[in-house]
């Protein structure tokens, strides 16, 4: 992640009445949040925060929740003119880019605007306890933030609901609004002073070393490992597994298969506790991707059973079996559904539009060309065997089982 250090600080304003704000900043991108003691008492009132970001950045974002999912998010980028910040206040709607908040209650006041370097967003909010999809305890010491920017050219926009293209980076913060609680300036950061980056104190994560915002340092690279090691293990390795069972013919064949595909599945059980650690710290474990992915990885598991069953029965007995069909199109529909499985996940992480065409083209050329062995390798097998009345399952039976292909097991 794009960010080591969390600050938290307690800073003073000039207005008289001290406001007590805590604040989380690094590397010149700083987010400050303030409760006025009204509001922080009555739970509902107007809340006020800062969002300061460099302007060789597209859009920053700040958001109450703890996922895109639900959340309530602030996005700011330069104005047309270049002079002032554009506030757009947006819905987490999931898996796409957020939608315009109509019903938000938010006012750029005075300080915010584009200097020396920096783009600052003033903004008082009238009706953040409550929003579509979620709430926020004002005086939650520990409450979820969200945070995102996409470093590129300007978005030069006065449009609140102008297209934003996807973030850089993100991540999770949690800010203590018992210590942001206190006083009541209608604007307490005009004359804030931006906390020194060198603070002692820093935020922890269960699991490991926190990067900025309570993610652990080493999530973007599980997410990474993850999406690799899935498509490595359904686009690639398992189809793979599947067409060279009817391809080739040489002794022990059918235990390579078997090695292959059980080893190729240890990548997607590893690929698995990934994901579940990614669902951890995300929030997503609802998510389609989620689900379908733990179902995939539990329905392949009875691959190695019937496997092993059909093996043995046939030995007996010479011909398919019980377990010889469910073995086949089991397979067959469990690694289809985990291809996928494989575009969703590229959509909940918000991956470019290239990457998911890309995976797209890639995972529908392989599966052809699997489904086109399995045709191909069914005529053949008809045609040298039209006694035996085949199917595109027996394939095993004829190419595979024939005596001298086991090594004698």
């Amino acid at each position: 992640m794009f960010l080591s250090k969390l600050l938290v600080g307690l800073l003073f304003t000039a207005s008289g009445i001290y406001a007590q704000d805590t604040s989380y900043c690094s590397n010149n991108i700083c987010f400050a949040v303030n409760i006025p003691a009204s509001s922080a008492s009555a739970g509902t009132g107007d809340i006020y925060f800062r969002l300061s970001a460099p302007t060789s950045m597209s859009w920053v974002a700040l958001g109450q929740g703890s996922s895109m999912t639900n959340s309530n998010i602030f996005f700011v980028y330069a104005n047309a003119a270049g002079t002032n910040v554009t506030l757009a206040p947006r819905l987490g709607v999931g898996e796409k880019q957020p939608s315009m908040n109509a019903t938000s209650k938010v006012t750029l006041l005075a300080g915010s605007g584009i200097s020396k370097g920096q783009m600052v967003a003033n903004v008082r909010c009238s009706n953040c306890n409550s929003w579509k999809g979620g709430s926020m305890n004002f005086t939650d010491p520990a409450s979820h933030w969200i945070w995102a920017y996409r470093n590129g050219p300007a978005i030069a926009s006065d449009d609140p609901a102008a297209p934003l293209h996807i973030h850089d980076e993100y991540g999770g913060l949690k800010f203590n609004l018992k210590s942001a609680a206190g006083g009541n300036s209608a604007n307490p950061f005009l004359t804030y002073v931006t906390p020194e980056s060198s603070s002692t104190s820093t935020a922890s994560s269960p699991g490991g070393p926190a990067s900025f915002g309570g993610f652990p340092s080493n999530y973007g690279s599980v997410v990474i490992a993850h999406g690799v090691l899935a498509s490595l293990a359904y686009v690639l390795l398992f189809p793979t597994g599947a067409i060279a069972i009817r391809m080739f013919n040489f002794r022990n064949l059918l235990w390579f298969h078997a090695w292959w595909m059980v080893t190729t599945y240890m990548l997607a059980l590893t690929s698995l506790g990934m994901a579940a650690w990614l669902a951890y710290w995300t929030h997503n474990l609802g998510s389609a991707h989620a689900i379908i992915g733990f179902i995939v990885a539990g329905c392949l598991a009875l691959q190695p059973i019937t496997g092993l069953v059909h093996h043995i029965l046939y030995k007996r007995r010479g011909r398919p079996n019980t377990a010889t069909y469910p073995h086949v199109w089991w397979g067959r529909a469990v690694i289809t559904l985990g291809i996928i499985n494989g575009g969703l996940g590229l959509r909940l992480s918000n991956n470019t539009k290239t990457g998911e065409i890309a995976y797209g083209v890639i995972a529908s050329v392989m599966w052809l060309v699997w489904m086109g062995v399995i045709v191909v390798a069914a005529v053949k097998t008809r045609e040298e065997k039209s006694d035996e009345s085949e199917t595109g399952e027996q394939i095993i039976v004829a190419q595979l089982e024939k005596p001298g292909s086991q090594n004698g097991s």
